[in-house]
């Protein structure tokens, strides 16, 4: 889709305000892109039990389009327990257990097949030859819960079937042996249609041969009202109005089950995926976030994921205000964290380079948002190298709803509160920029094994608000950042106490490192920082001139009270204290040597330093 048609086609359905000229360019544009959507260059391997899977799904369709799929019986077989859907019990508390024999289900259309694809991050990992568990089917000529409904009929039909006559389409729950004897009819899950959640279209969910499936209509040809979040959705979307709505051109790829090919219709799935490494809107990234504003942190999450550099167009989209505001409004805090999780664990996750990006983006108060109206913010907010500001004196400005507007526009701009978190977010990405080198020089040793990566990443993150507390309606003071775990993101209470506990204490575990590295003789600490890694491991080998067992500069009673504290977090605080110091060295350096840069990249002699330090200390530690 070249650049001018596919600004007319987001305008189109932004506004549905295009005019003859542009629709006639507009279907001369789809013709084309329907016409070159199957890809022939590349091809999937599927596993054993996706090969059942879709046998089965195609079975189905075939069944129902030859009218021999039986009714279903009429009891209703105990389908309150739930365990059949993925959705029913962990993905959504909105999804519901149905009887689809109640679902209207249109007969066949004797001229045309049903079109079955899997849309989206299976055909991805699929091309990127990685395991993907989940599986979204789109349709075109049915609702995803109509065919789901023919695909339990079927299961229930292959079980009612003696087993060497099941075939491998046989449906979960059959046993061999048995015949003619109805067994309970495989469960589905509905999630409904919410708009103001940015779920436009009902989904059926079902457990079949131990692969979650969602069912869905193809979605697309929405049209938005300029000051509407919930669009007007067309019926009877094609596969390209489906792709054009994705959120990214490499989600927006398609696998028919029936023809064994993968679909393009963008043009630029394949490519962005293999050979661009792009993250692209399939249309305007500004509509693409105003459909659902949580775009923005996929975009994060599946830029870092698979190394994919986001595009200008998404930068600029994500720093807007517009979509900042949709984000504070639309999307629920159980999502944002949903979303922020995704960015700290599983597979390929780099939690530094995704919280940098926040920060890069403007996002960190969207994410860790503040309290909203009446509830006070007290305290400073800590800037290494700089004196500390009193929160409390700064003014500040809500939107409407209550919210903490980081940019209000209609007032001058940012406020001084505002400002003052900004710079709170840009000293979290200076200090997170210390993280890698440190952890890179740890390398395999014992200690790196010991930490607790999420948490490590979070504490050092959100360390420039320790000194912060809000004050809610009934006046009990909490520390902020209680707040920005527990009720921004719902972060479990057992994550909310663990930072707490660490944030608490790196303060005092950095004094009492500094105790210990001045207690080491400045000799034997030079040859560590400038020698080779053999002179190093011998040095670590040797006892320490100022050993906790001998040192005076500091209070062995001290260290035991905050590992008390601390318990089997220790380790993580440890590391949480020498890269805030790493920060505040490097800072110091460079403004020794009248350097312009100040933004917390780590001098690697100081990160040599601080690490030796800290693997000397660590086996003090366990040698007690």
């Amino acid at each position: 889709m070249t650049k001018e048609i596919r600004e007319a086609f987001t305008c189109k359905k932004h506004y549905n305000d295009a005019d003859a000229d542009i629709d006639m360019e507009i279907d001369a544009e789809i013709d084309i892109m329907n016409r070159n959507a199957v890809v022939t260059s590349v091809s999937i391997s599927l596993t054993p039990e996706e090969e059942q899977l879709f046998q089965t799904l195609e079975s189905a369709a075939v069944a129902y389009e030859n009218h021999t799929l039986p009714p279903l019986p009429e009891e209703d077989n105990d389908l309150a327990d739930g365990d059949g859907g993925k959705s029913a019990s962990a993905s959504t508390s909105s999804a519901s257990i149905c009887t689809p024999d109640r679902i209207s289900i249109p007969d066949p259309d004797p001229s045309k097949k049903i079109a079955i694809r899997v849309a989206g991050g299976w055909v991805r990992d699929k091309i990127l030859n990685h395991s993907s568990h989940d599986v979204d089917i789109a349709l075109d000529s049915l609702s995803g819960l109509q065919f789901a409904s023919i695909v339990q009929r079927y299961l229930l039909q292959q079980q009612m079937k003696p087993s060497e006559d099941a075939g491998a389409g046989a449906g979960a729950g059959a046993t061999g042996g048995e015949s003619n004897k109805p067994q309970k009819k495989p469960k589905i899950a509905v999630i409904a249609a919410n708009p103001n959640q940015s779920k436009h279209l009902e989904t059926a969910t079902m457990k079949i041969h131990s692969i979650d499936v969602d069912f869905v209509h193809l979605r697309g040809g929405e049209i938005y009202a300029p000051n509407s979040r919930i669009p007007t959705t067309k019926e009877n979307a094609t596969p390209l109005d489906d792709a054009l709505r994705r959120d990214f051109t490499v989600n927006s790829l398609f696998y028919n089950l029936r023809t064994g090919h993968i679909e393009d219709y963008t043009g630029r799935g394949i490519p962005d995926l293999t050979q661009n490494k792009a993250l692209v809107t399939p249309i305007d990234a500004a509509l693409t976030f105003h459909d659902d504003p949580l775009r923005v942190l996929r975009a994060i999450r599946f830029g870092v994921r698979y190394d994919l550099a986001l595009s200008q167009e998404i930068v600029d989209a994500a720093r807007s205000v517009e979509v900042h505001d949709s984000l504070h409004v639309k999307v629920s805090r159980e999502r944002v964290g949903k979303e922020l999780e995704g960015m700290l664990s599983g597979k390929n996750a780099r939690p530094d380079v995704a919280l940098r990006l926040i920060t890069d983006l403007k996002l960190g108060g969207c994410v860790f948002c503040f309290p909203s109206a009446g509830e006070k913010v007290v305290g400073s907010i800590s800037i290494e190298g700089q004196e500390s500001v009193e929160y409390s004196d700064l003014v500040d400005s809500f939107d409407n709803d209550g919210t903490v507007n980081d940019n209000d526009t209609e007032n001058g701009g940012q406020t001084a509160a505002a400002h003052a978190r900004e710079m709170g977010w840009e000293e979290a990405a200076s200090t997170l920029n210390c993280a890698s080198p440190l952890l890179r020089n740890l390398g395999d040793h014992e200690l790196a094994t010991k930490l607790d990566s999420r948490l490590l990443y979070l504490s050092t993150f959100l360390y420039p608000f320790r000194k912060l507390s809000y004050i809610d309606k009934k006046k009990k003071v909490f520390p902020m950042i209680m707040y920005m775990i527990k009720e921004s993101i719902k972060f479990p209470n057992k994550d909310v106490s663990s930072i707490r506990t660490i944030i608490d204490n790196v303060d005092e575990m950095r004094s009492i490192l500094n105790g210990y590295r001045s207690s080491l003789s400045s000799s034997s600490m030079s040859t560590a920082v400038g020698g080779n890694e053999s002179e190093n491991e011998k040095i670590l080998q040797q006892p320490a001139i100022g050993t906790i067992s001998e040192s005076t500069s500091f209070c062995r009673l001290q260290i035991g009270l905050i590992l008390r504290r601390l318990k089997d977090l220790w380790s993580t605080a440890l590391v949480v204290a020498a890269i805030a110091e790493i920060r505040c060295i490097t800072l110091h350096s460079m403004e020794d040597n009248q350097s312009d840069s100040k933004d917390g990249n780590s001098d690697d002699t100081a990160t040599r330093d601080i690490v030796d330090v800290i693997l000397r200390f660590y086996e003090d530690i366990q040698k007690k």
